[in-house]
């Protein structure tokens, strides 16, 4: 087993800097690896013989692997420091790889893509069959990984009814942003409607099949999803910084653009006059709007930290030096070292605003 760790010790260890976390995560990743060959197994034993199926995650190295599989990889790490066995924890691994796939190849069919950790060549075509393909193969995985993780009928029917319902309320969401949105949500309504759906809940379905099985783990369970909950919401407030620019041009649900209109820290702004801005002024919006870029980022800071210390409240070896210098890795691989930059070289006391949406959640 230390042989087949020592990749993923070696590319954690350096970022990281604490044993137990490094380990745990190591332990995931390995695991991770061994769910996607069983997932590429289970594919190809429904698929047709003709059916070309890719497998681009299979030639990456373990740094990219972690950056491409954090959350993957994170679940089950708690599912491990919860005490469910393996063999469990490689089902639930599993559900939550077809779900992914799920949700990804949805996601194709919208923007005309073929990214995700399986691809479906069918010559020159569009994107637009070939993930309605693989959202049936997935699907039929799903379902049969549930079956053989559920101990009875009964329990499968609730697995299989939370995981609908919890799709179908992501959805919704994303189907109401397909047009351009031009009423700006204050910021709690915003956490509230949208990315508590698109950060938090996505998240938190792979809590539905163990929370529906692990019925001796109900606490930490419980505590684990409110932990990745926050953790979700935070990074998705973080992507919208990011995407400043892309969002304001599309017209999208973004926070930093509500922040702006709603609490105006650097002076008013209608979303009017935000939509006037250059690309190279929305592209780095911390030089634009330095005081409502660093109390989302603070807001997102506190989200992620407390997501952790319930995750450490739940048996998770993190503490918060571990979650900051984790935070801290995430930002890397993201691309965003500059917010992360600003976020530790500004102490910025939450605002009134800050601390009202904060009590909000």
């Amino acid at each position: 087993m230390t042989e087949q760790l020592a990749p993923y010790l070696a590319a954690l260890r350096h970022s990281l800097r604490r044993p137990a976390v490094t380990l745990s995560l190591a332990k995931a990743a390995w695991l991770h690896r061994r769910v996607e060959h069983d997932f590429r197994r289970r594919l190809l034993a429904i698929a047709p013989p003709e059916a070309d199926l890719r497998f681009p995650h299979v030639d990456l190295t373990p740094v990219e692997y972690w950056q491409r599989n954090f959350f993957s990889i994170l679940f089950l790490s708690i599912f491990d420091a919860l005490g469910i066995p393996r063999d469990r924890r490689r089902q639930y691994g599993l559900i939550l790889h077809a779900i992914r796939g799920i949700v990804t190849s949805t996601d194709n069919i919208l923007d005309g893509e073929n990214k995700g950790a399986v691809s479906l060549a069918l010559g020159e075509g569009g994107a637009v069959l070939p993930n309605m393909l693989l959202v049936l193969l997935q699907d039929s995985v799903l379902h049969e990984v549930v079956g053989e993780a559920a101990p009875d009928a009964a329990c499968r029917a609730r697995v299989r009814a939370a995981l609908s319902a919890a799709l179908f309320a992501i959805g919704r969401e994303e189907t109401d942003e397909e047009e351009a949105v031009e009423t700006v949500l204050t910021p709690d309504a915003l956490i509230e409607s949208v990315h508590s759906l698109r950060g938090g809940a996505l998240l938190e379905l792979a809590f539905v099949a163990p929370e529906a099985i692990e019925t001796e783990r109900t606490e930490t369970l419980a505590l684990a999803r409110r932990g990745v909950y926050r953790i979700g919401l935070a990074l998705q407030l973080i992507d919208d910084l990011t995407d400043f620019a892309e969002d304001v041009r599309r017209r999208n649900h973004n926070i930093l653009r509500s922040w702006v209109v709603h609490h105006a820290p650097d002076g008013p702004v209608s979303d009017a006059a935000l939509a006037m801005r250059t690309d190279a002024d929305l592209a780095e919006p911390e030089r634009l709007f330095p005081r409502a870029t660093a109390e989302v980022l603070a807001l997102a800071m506190d989200h992620a930290l407390a997501g952790f210390d319930l995750l450490h409240a739940a048996g998770h070896p993190i503490g918060r030096e571990a979650a900051l210098a984790l935070i801290e890795t995430l930002f890397r691989l993201r691309g965003v070292e500059r917010l992360w930059n600003l976020y530790t070289r500004t102490a910025v006391e939450a605002s009134p605003s800050t601390r009202a949406v904060s009590a909000a959640m």
